[in-house]
């Protein structure tokens, strides 16, 4: 899926400031990003533009941690077992290695700015969460990325070379006859114009589409969006991960209940109080996120729509308030008590598995122009994500874009950027919230075909009924939201099997032979079927 259209014409241009210039732009204050921004040579004069507050974004809101294979009964080869077999077998494998193998050296990094992460006298307390064979999960109680993107914005801040552009919303990706050239954002309510000789997209993915989603709404995949219209391809859009284990706070804020907590021994339990998981599942309440989420609904309709309990009462509350101290404090504050309470429970948008094709260096197919992350869809997870991989990527592949552009830093460029296209079939919406129900309904955790086309069918009718240019911050962020919901319920479509987090009652089965041409097509080999 490509596209080359922007949203910018040329009625625009009298509008842009006076561009400024850096060596190279990040998109993105998140793990990704930052980690980056950290490893380039301080040489080069670097921005890190993003819209929203640090506690805003995913990495800020990740509870468990880091999968790392640093255990004394663990080994690299386990770690990328257990990512091949929640990948269901479309796992881009050299992806995996790559992760797997510099995992130890993304702890490290971590180290070295001054990272102490939960410990006793002898190392690391490790933890398991879902589809892990072994305890490998490095973590600060439960607050880890809200932790290290602490961390690490501290160190950005002090960085000499690296400017903070805050409430900076990208517009688009610029791109002239050589490639990427920088990008235009909205900043202070005027349209600005930065020059730059690299853009890394390091926006995180595209979950607060959905109207249940652990992030928030503003997570809609605007960096996945403009690269889209640069040209940059755009893979496995249909795989959204769903979290089983979400609270519902008395303000109808969705609140994460770390997957730790089942690591650790908490459970599962229907309307009767009874434990069902392994009757879905041999591994229980610790079977794959996608698993768990099905068999939550499976079990919530037997019970005629009554809620699933997360039950960890008998941890007892001295280790729940110690352990889990972000979970046990935001439930308290909304009148539940781990050590007494069962917790109503349901799915949530989480983590989104597509977004912007890169190779193992983060290099898109548009020049100058990398993606890492979230945003980017790198083949690592497959059709589902191993818990706490995703924190572990960000760093890897930060700091391997990182690398790449202190390698092949390009020489600067003189052309004139090409800023005018066409925005004759881009309408202008009011909101996104009729759009985020759509999606929640047609594509959740559980797909139908009928449902797929019908929602797709009132995207593209949407998008017909106005033909007005987006002109501020809200119309940029629904134009963007509605792209991607299209290019999601596109890839659902076309995907007539069920396989990790994508799941069609209508095709409930996988479709091996198929889609191994899919994965020679979308990553140039064959993929073994787990």
């Amino acid at each position: 899926m490509r596209s080359e259209r922007g949203y910018l014409t040329s009625k625009h241009n009298e509008l842009i400031s006076a561009s400024k210039e850096y060596d190279v732009i990040i998109v993105g204050a998140g793990i990704a990003g930052m980690s980056a921004a950290l490893l380039l040579d301080f040489r080069l004069k670097v921005a890190i533009v993003s819209k929203e507050p640090l506690a805003e974004c995913s990495t800020y809101k990740a509870q468990g941690g880091m999968a790392v294979a640093v255990g004394p009964d663990d080994k690299i080869e386990e770690h990328i077992a257990d990512t091949l077999r929640v990948g269901q077998g479309i796992c881009r494998e050299e992806a995996v290695k790559v992760l797997t193998s510099e995992g130890s050296e993304a702890l490290d990094f971590l180290i070295s700015l001054g990272a102490s992460f939960s410990h006793n006298e002898k190392g690391l307390l490790l933890t398991r969460e879902a589809g892990h064979s072994r305890n490998r999960v490095v973590h600060y109680y439960d607050y880890t990325g809200k932790y290290i993107a602490e961390l690490l914005a501290s160190k950005v801040n002090a960085a000499t070379n690296i400017d903070r552009l805050e409430s900076c919303y990208l517009v688009d990706i610029a791109t002239d006859q050589e490639g990427c050239c920088g990008c235009v954002v909205v900043l202070a309510g005027k349209l600005v114009y930065y020059r730059s000789a690299v853009v890394v997209v390091a926006t995180g993915g595209y979950s607060g589409l959905y109207a249940r989603s652990t992030n928030a709404i503003s997570s809609n995949g605007d960096g996945v969006a403009a690269a889209y219209r640069a040209g940059a391809v755009i893979a496995d859009m249909e795989f959204v991960q769903f979290h089983p284990t979400a609270f519902t706070t008395k303000s109808g804020r969705v609140f994460l209940l770390t997957e730790a907590l089942r690591g650790e021994g908490a459970m599962l339990l229907n309307a009767a109080g009874q434990r069902f998981m392994s009757t879905y599942h041999s591994a229980g309440e610790l079977a794959p996120r996608d698993e768990v989420s099905r068999a939550m609904l499976q079990e919530a309709g037997k019970q005629g729509g009554k809620p699933i309990g997360l039950d960890a009462r008998h941890l007892g509350k001295e280790y729940l308030m110690d352990r889990f101290r972000q979970v046990y404090a935001e439930l308290a504050q909304n009148n539940y008590f781990m050590e007494q309470d069962i917790i109503p429970i349901a799915p949530a948008a989480h983590y989104t598995i597509g977004g912007i094709k890169t190779d193992l260096w983060g290099k898109t197919n548009v020049a100058c122009l990398y993606a890492c992350g979230e945003a980017a869809a790198t083949g690592v997870h497959g059709a589902n994500r191993l818990a706490s991989n995703s924190l572990l990527e960000g760093i890897v592949f930060g700091r391997r874009v990182a690398a790449s552009i202190n390698d092949n830093f390009p020489a600067k460029r003189i052309n004139s950027v090409q800023l005018a296209c066409s925005m004759e079939d881009i309408g202008n919406y009011n909101g996104v919230s009729a759009l985020r129900t759509k999606l929640e309904l047609a594509a959740g955790v559980v797909r139908q075909g009928k449902g797929l086309e019908a929602a797709l069918q009132w995207v593209r009718d949407s998008k017909k009924s106005s033909v007005i240019p987006p002109d501020d911050m809200q119309s940029y962020h629904a134009c963007n939201a509605y792209q991607l919901a299209e290019l999601l319920l596109e890839a659902a479509l076309l995907r007539r099997e069920s396989r990790g987090c994508h799941y069609r009652i209508d095709f409930p089965e996988k479709n091996d032979q198929d889609f191994q041409k899919h994965i020679l097509q979308q990553w140039g080999r064959e993929t073994v079927i787990q």
